[in-house]
């Protein structure tokens, strides 16, 4: 039976008790359709990012995998700046008028905060990364702050005009053109941080721009630089902010035990982590497929839907971590090698913070579509400087176990402040945030094809 045979398909009374159901848990045809691209976006890359994990940790050892790590948490974290604040400010003013007119102007700031970011990683990487040379690191900004963001650019357009699952084929490419770099130098034997470094900038510098050049031309969107407006700086840098602040809170323990010379240990530290991440991806396609739920004005009780969404997770991340706490022996020295068999016990000192992170994400997103952006980003920064505070003070005389305290109380502060502020608030929008989710949503749904 073909898909228009499909009596399910024209029955109304099936259509309807199906959008009852999805609506009383918070999730339309479009967010399961979103979710279930973002699914396929996820695994791709739990694939790719295992074998990555596996041949540079192999390849590399603690130490130099421990430098690598903190330069991508310095990089990672200037990524705010570079694309993924303009990325989303981009966003949100083209859905209240077009792609092709706002886009010089957002071509302008992403030049502009691409330049901010280079300086911020020139001049820290001397004194954050002392085990790196300057010019390993210039490589990789070359990769990550130019040729990765022109991709982003290109993600994001398509994004606007044709919708989620029009990005995906973007966004794998960044996924293959990595992992197949490291799996060449691995079994060449040639895999260093320079060679790597070489490799992967040339790769990301041309895809990015075919990218670009592609869908611009296919948009017909204007590849030339506009004015400055205010209102559009303004908006990039509250949503910059916030995000550099997020990611200092996630990424500032690295940098700190880089900063103070803890290599082998921030290596093994670093591989830790790596693991917890990997078995949280689930929970990350999650995240990214209910934004759009979160931001539709016609399904109200933001708290219980961040409520439902949090104890889905919670019972996922459970399990996640008692499964990391039980198979880390074995785990660890399987996927990366004996070297780095000391990060066994680290792991499962981080299992646990899955399952705090983890009522940290749904109270954020209700927040975000209630617009109160503003008590969003207080609730980030007091969370990042209790971290920061406790890595600063701690990591110099307790190493990993200062990173692993500062981490675990940062997101507490997070999901505390976060809760209570969606709490106190409860379901009131910010004066003109519903105006603002309905344009975007009346966008979001013009740019998807029916099928």
């Amino acid at each position: 039976m073909t898909a228009s045979d499909d009596p399910a398909k024209h029955d109304p009374a099936k259509r309807s008790a199906f959008a009852a159901i999805t609506t009383r848990f918070g999730v339309g045809r479009q967010a399961l359709s979103d979710g279930a691209s973002g699914l396929v976006l996820e695994v791709c890359q739990l694939v790719g990012t295992f074998v990555f994990f596996a041949l540079v940790g192999r390849g590399l050892g603690p130490t130099d995998y421990g430098s690598f790590a903190a330069m991508y948490a310095l990089i990672g974290v200037s990524l705010a700046l570079a694309h993924i604040g303009p990325g989303l400010a981009f966003l949100q003013s083209a859905m209240g008028s077009s792609a092709r007119s706002v886009s010089p102007h957002f071509f302008s700031i992403y030049a502009a905060f691409i330049g901010a970011s280079i300086a911020i990683v020139l001049a820290t990487s001397r004194f954050l990364l002392p085990r790196l040379s300057i010019w390993t690191v210039v490589l990789f900004m070359i990769a990550e702050l130019f040729g990765t963001t022109l991709v982003q650019i290109a993600r994001t357009l398509r994004l606007i005009v044709n919708g989620f699952r029009a990005t995906i084929v973007l966004q794998l490419s960044l996924v293959l053109v990595k992992t197949l770099a490291v799996v060449a130098l691995y079994f060449t034997d040639s895999l260093t941080l320079r060679n790597y470094g070489i490799a992967y900038s040339i790769c990301c510098v041309v895809i990015g721009v075919v990218a670009f050049w592609r869908v611009t031309a296919a948009l017909g969107v204007p590849r030339r630089l506009g004015r400055l407006r205010r209102d559009h700086v303004s908006t990039t840098l509250t949503m910059s902010s916030t995000l550099l602040v997020f990611n200092l809170h996630n990424d500032g323990d690295k940098i700190t035990m880089s900063a103070n010379g803890l290599g082998a240990d921030l290596g093994l530290y670093a591989a830790a982590y790596r693991m917890v991440l990997l078995a949280v991806i689930p929970i990350n396609a999650l995240v990214a497929s209910s934004h759009r739920t979160f931001v539709d004005p016609r399904v109200g009780n933001q708290m219980r839907r961040a409520a439902k969404y949090t104890m889905a997770t919670t019972a996922y991340t459970t399990v996640a971590a008692l499964g990391l706490l039980v198979a880390a022996p074995v785990a660890l020295p399987l996927v990366v090698g004996d070297g780095f068999s000391g990060a066994i016990t680290i792991t499962r000192w981080l299992a646990p913070l899955m399952i705090v992170r983890g009522f940290t994400h749904f109270p954020l997103n209700a927040l975000l579509g209630l617009g109160h952006t503003l008590a969003r980003l207080w609730c980030i920064i007091a969370s990042a400087v209790v971290a920061m505070v406790l890595y600063v003070t701690l990591v110099p005389s307790m190493s990993w176990r200062g990173a692993v305290i500062g981490s675990y109380a940062g997101d507490a502060v997070l999901a505390v402040a976060a809760w209570l502020m969606l709490w106190r608030l409860g379901d009131t929008q910010r004066p003109g945030a519903s105006d603002e989710s309905e344009a975007a949503m009346t966008q979001a749904e013009t740019s998807y094809p029916s099928e």
